[in-house]
């Protein structure tokens, strides 16, 4: 992780944006093959769990969490985890040189709005959002910030977040008849799961996929419980699936985001799981991915549907 001179790039004049990106659809255009685009690009947008754990990190949530829940300064929750997201990944790549107050707030402050520029929030306002605070960032700065940021994100700002997985799984191992109000209660409540647990430092440990899932897990437990055995095999006919790291994932999203002792036990301590392939797969072309399938319980047809990494990253 490089550190670097607190200088912030001079503005440019043609730095401009005109994106609109969906959490749930990152690419630009549809991939012939999108569950195996998403494995091989979730590494290179996972954060490092020393950057999450960083006093910097602890700052920026907490200025990020005022703006979302603070009565008229909120913000729309998926910018707020947009942002928090690019927090995380700068954090991984570059070290502020002063920690100190009041620059994390300017990394969390920069973060907002490129989120909001991404997600054409056209009422975000720079000076609003910081009107309480003793001191404010203009936005020159803050826009030089921007460019410091996306330079550390490689110009990677459509972040491949555990958001882009919940169709996959809704698809591909919901079980059926998929009567459309109980999938959308399952999604909506993952989708709660995911927002709240997204500060814990712990989450960072796992792939956008694994959190995906295991929030998915929970959800069915909580809101479609006859349904869940049948998820949880699934998600196991998935040839690329490790069973700890989804327990492990569901403890953790348990503790973070509010899921009652029953859910968590049938997220965290089911055999059947989850999408827990390295990181470092991401290193692997589209084109080496294939359809796989296992002996485990499932299905056939989830079988069939499910996409998996070469046998040598599994």
């Amino acid at each position: 992780m490089a550190t670097e001179e607190w200088e912030l790039p001079e503005e440019d004049a043609a730095y401009d944006y005109e994106f609109e990106f969906d959490l749930e659809n990152p690419f630009t255009s549809p991939a012939d093959e999108p569950i195996a685009s998403l494995l091989d690009a979730e590494g290179h947008h996972a954060p490092s769990v020393s950057a999450t754990a960083s006093a910097a990190r602890r700052d920026a949530v907490a200025f990020i969490s005022k703006v979302r829940f603070g009565g008229e300064l909120a913000v729309h929750p998926r910018v707020a985890y947009l942002a928090l997201n690019y927090v995380d990944r700068f954090l991984s790549k570059r070290q502020l040189a002063c920690e100190q107050p009041p620059w994390p707030r300017l990394l969390a402050l920069s973060c907002l709005s490129l989120a909001a520029k991404m997600q054409r929030v056209a009422t975000f306002s720079i000076d609003h959002i910081q009107r309480d605070e003793d001191f404010m960032f203009d936005a020159a700065t803050v826009r030089r910030m921007e460019r410091w940021v996306l330079g550390a994100l490689e110009w990677r700002a459509r972040s491949v977040t555990p958001f882009a997985f919940l169709g996959f799984f809704l698809s591909a191992c919901y079980p059926p008849p998929r009567h459309p109000p109980q999938v959308a209660a399952v999604k909506a409540r993952a989708v709660d799961l995911l927002l709240r647990a997204q500060p814990e430092v712990k989450m960072a440990e796992f792939s956008p996929s694994v959190v995906a899932a295991s929030a998915l897990l929970a959800a069915a437990g909580d809101v479609a419980a006859s349904n869940l055995p049948a998820f949880q095999a699934g998600v196991a006919a998935c040839p690329f699936v490790n069973s700890e790291k989804l327990r492990e994932c569901g403890e953790v999203l348990a503790a973070a985001g509010g899921v009652g002792p029953r859910q968590a036990a049938a997220s965290a301590d089911t055999p059947v799981t989850v999408l827990g392939h390295h990181r470092s797969a991401s290193s692997a072309s589209e084109s080496d991915w294939t359809i796989g399938s296992t002996t485990s319980g499932g299905g056939g047809d989830a079988k069939k549907r499910c996409m998996g990494p070469p046998s040598q990253l599994g």
